[in-house]
């Protein structure tokens, strides 16, 4: 029984064991993160207690080189596999020796190895077509370090899932996987060694050491690459010179590192592992110029002198000079062929501008002037354009696009963390991107789908909450994502827009709608400003209509001197027209107020009849009248603010089509727009005196409100105003036609433009009709009429003015 019992349990033991799943394959990245993870523990160990302990953990890291891990490298990259043992055998004779930055160094070299090691088999993989295993092997990779305008790359992970899905071959697969990895690895090359670098600096030698060693093993990577440009030759010698960099390190010996170093640079010169294409290029290029245009207009914001007055717009330069400073990396070696000196001076300044605007970050006085910022960013500006060649020059939008995509990735990022600040800051350089860079152009082909985009930023449009309302509000990164989605749409219609080849028909037609759209918000300021201006007063029309000319003179003048005023005003933006609408605005309420208190009620008061003359008259500044040069001045800048947008969107035509068709355009648009200014003007001299001057009171606050709210919002676009949204529902129509949007600062600035003109109506009634009545009054009663005096006249009826003699209702 016994014997029967032990041969079932045999039995049934058995076949459990066969039933039972073999262990789980160990994937790549989590073999290579193990085997990592056990030589850092070495080093910690090594340092901190005792070599027996390191040697365990560097046992258990040859243990985990094993299995399918070893066998894939065996068979698809043996260099990499002897690479990677020899690597483990130097790492237990560092412990052996107690030699911590050989274990550094060795540790290096091991990640390297097994890098190029998952670089080859992934490759093989795609071109066999076995997408799952190029998946698998694909994770074990190091990516171009992401920075707040770059994106980690993700064209190998799509070729593969493409692959995958049969939407794309092996070889078509295999070219945009080896092209993705290459540029990786060679941006880690570069950032290994300036780690080695700071590492030297800081006489951090194992440090600097594993750096060395984890470079060499990088560039092995592209030896291959390397060799297929420059020969055998000069791979050997280059391969030989990282040799010898690493052995400098691991002997901390600085004079040899120094040597090493610099003929690794030589050998590295000029050299591009993954060439970009044409567009890509003149896409960084692109991308290079606007971060260091943009690194001096935040610095300037946040200093006073030599004080830092605002950290936030500090960090934003050095967020600029950091990306001015990747995009460089990138373009380095294709700058460095055409010419190496230029490109060396242009190195040497970046790296200066960006130790200066960190140093302003660091410390919040004793920085640098914003102009010291501001000549170091022209001068490297002229380099680049003397070595950029002509197809970087050309302007293009997709850099553009490319950088509000990621900011609003990184915006959509920082509302999932519930870091509201940061995305604010996020979503005010998305729209910072959109305003320097489509926007102009885009106005002038389709303003109505750049209206959409700047509520989709804003407070909201095609049916959606705006970002700055929803970040205000608090709203989750679902509740975020409607409206993003909508505003990825926009974006993709406003590319497509400026991408497509535009007519001539189209653009003398967009060109007209452009300056009839701007001439029109002219004439009506104009005519709610000169409608009262009849009968006597006529000739109070002259000094606005001139002031008009000239607004318009300047204008054609500023068209004049696009090529070259507009480039060196385009970093201003919205802060010129807000400047232009604040000027605009104050000018408005002194002739406001002007208006009430010497026009409306003199005008109606007989008693006042002989004053009104000289009043109206005004004092005289040498040869002109002061209120003749505010009415000009008014004239000249209700014109001048519409005709500096207009130059502004013209110019975006103009570089698309010629400035033939553009003026043909404006021709046209002029002719409209002077055809509603006859009629306009022509219609009020048939209009009733009295209830003209009520229309044009109305008129005048109208505009003064709307005025205020666009401006107030320019502020906001220019960060001088803070944004607190209110919880209401405006169309954003009413933000563009009448200047109405949903902030309390908006809002409560139109409030107190209101409060100011109805204070103004009151206070000149008190003034002019209301106070010497009551003197008039009191007066009466202190001192009766005697008998058989004359009674003063008594004074007119309001709404009756006396004009040549005759009371006129």
């Amino acid at each position: 029984m016994r014997r029967a019992a032990a041969l079932v349990l045999t039995l049934v033991l058995g076949a459990a064991v066969a039933a039972a799943p073999a262990p789980a394959a160990v994937a790549p990245w989590q073999a290579f993160d193990t085997i990592d993870h056990r030589l850092f523990d070495a080093q910690t160990e090594l340092i901190l207690t005792d070599a027996g302990v390191a040697a365990r953990d560097v046992r258990a890291a040859r243990a985990a080189y094993g299995g399918d891990l070893r066998a894939a490298l065996q068979e698809h990259a043996p260099a990499a596999d002897r690479a990677a043992r020899r690597a483990l055998r130097r790492a237990q004779a560092a412990v052996a020796a107690d030699d911590d930055l050989a274990l550094a160094a060795a540790r290096g070299d091991l990640r390297g190895a097994l890098y190029r090691g998952s670089y080859a088999v992934t490759l093989a993989a795609v071109r066999a077509g076995d997408a799952q295993t190029a998946a698998a092997w694909l994770k074990l990779r190091e990516f171009r370090t992401a920075t707040r305008f770059t994106r980690p790359g993700v064209d190998a992970t799509r070729a593969v899932r493409d692959l995958a899905r049969g939407e794309t071959t092996p070889p078509e697969a295999a070219l945009i996987v080896e092209k993705d990895l290459l540029d990786a690895y060679q941006a880690r090359l570069r950032e290994h060694l300036a780690d080695a670098d700071a590492a030297g600096e800081k006489g951090n030698d194992a440090r600097r050491g594993e750096a060395a060693a984890h470079a060499a093993g990088s560039f092995a990577i592209l030896a291959d690459r390397y060799e297929e440009e420059r020969g055998a030759q000069e791979r050997a010698r280059a391969t030989e010179a990282f040799a010898r960099l690493r052995a400098a390190a691991i002997a901390a010996d600085d004079d040899a590192y120094a040597a090493a170093r610099a003929d690794v640079d030589a050998a590295l010169e000029g050299f591009t592992a993954a060439p970009f294409t044409p567009e890509e290029a003149a896409r960084r290029a692109q991308q290079l110029t606007r971060f260091l245009a943009l690194v001096p207009v935040e610095y300037e914001r946040g200093v006073d002198g030599d004080r830092v007055t605002l950290d936030f717009e500090i960090q934003e330069a050095i967020a600029f000079a950091g990306g001015a400073q990747a995009a460089f990396g990138d373009l380095r070696d294709q700058l460095a062929d055409r010419d190496p000196r230029a490109t060396e001076q242009i190195a040497t300044g970046l790296a200066e501008l960006e130790a200066i605007v960190k140093r302003a970050g660091e410390q919040p006085t004793g920085v640098a002037t914003e102009d010291d910022v501001q000549a170091r960013t022209d001068r490297i500006e002229a380099l680049l354009d003397a070595t950029y060649p002509e197809a970087w020059k050309a302007s293009t939008d997709d850099s553009d696009f490319d950088l509000i995509q990621i900011t609003l990735d990184r915006m959509e990022a920082a509302i999932g963390a519930g870091q509201y600040g940061q995305a604010e800051q996020a979503r005010l350089e998305a729209y910072a991107f959109f305003e320097f860079g489509p926007e102009r152009r885009l106005q002038g082909f389709d303003p109505a789908l750049t209206n959409e985009v700047e509520g989709l930023i804003w407070f909201g449009a095609r049916g959606e909450e705006g970002l700055a309302q929803l970040i205000a509000d608090h709203a989750t990164r679902r509740d975020v994502r409607p409206t993003r989605l909508a505003l990825d749409q926009a974006l993709g219609d406003a590319q497509a827009t400026l991408g497509d080849s535009t007519s001539r028909a189209t653009v003398v037609t967009n060109a007209a709608i452009i300056v009839f759209r701007e001439g029109l918000e002219a004439v009506l300021i104009l005519a709610a400003i000169t409608a009262s201006f009849a009968g006597a007063r006529r000739r109070e029309r002259r000094p606005v209509l001139i002031g008009a000319g000239l607004g318009l003179l300047v204008s054609v003048v500023t068209w004049i001197a696009a090529q070259t005023l507009l480039e060196s005003l385009a970093q201003y933006g919205e802060k010129l027209e807000a400047i232009v609408g604040l000027v605009a605005i104050g000018v408005l309420l002194l002739i406001t107020n002007w208006f009430f208190h010497k026009v409306y009620w003199t005008g109606w008061i007989s008693s006042f009849h002989k004053r009104r003359k000289r009043i109206l008259q005004g004092d005289r500044f040498m040869f002109f009248s002061a209120q003749a040069v505010g009415l000009c001045l008014l004239g000249l800048t209700s014109v001048y603010r519409e005709g500096f947008e207009t130059v502004l969107f013209l110019q975006s035509l103009e570089l698309s089509a010629g400035t033939v068709a553009v003026l043909e355009g404006t021709a046209l648009g002029l002719a409209l727009t002077l055809g509603v200014a006859l009629a306009t003007f022509a219609l009020q001299r048939k209009l009733p005196y009295k209830k003209m001057l009520i229309v044009t009171g109305v008129m005048i606050g109208a505009v003064l409100v709307m005025m205020v709210g666009q401006t107030v919002r320019t502020m906001q676009g220019t960060g001088w105003v803070p944004i607190t949204p209110l919880d209401v529902d405006i169309p954003y129509w009413a933000g563009q036609w009448l200047g109405v949007y949903p902030t309390w600062e908006t809002i409560g600035a139109q409030v107190a433009a209101m409060a100011f003109v109805i204070g103004s109506y009151f206070l000149a009634e008190e003034i002019r009709i209301k106070r010497p009545r009551r003197r008039a009054r009191r007066a009466a009663a202190a001192a009766p009429a005697t008998a058989g005096e004359t009674p003063p006249p008594a004074e007119p009826e309001a709404g009756r003015e006396p004009i040549g003699g005759r009371a006129h209702p």
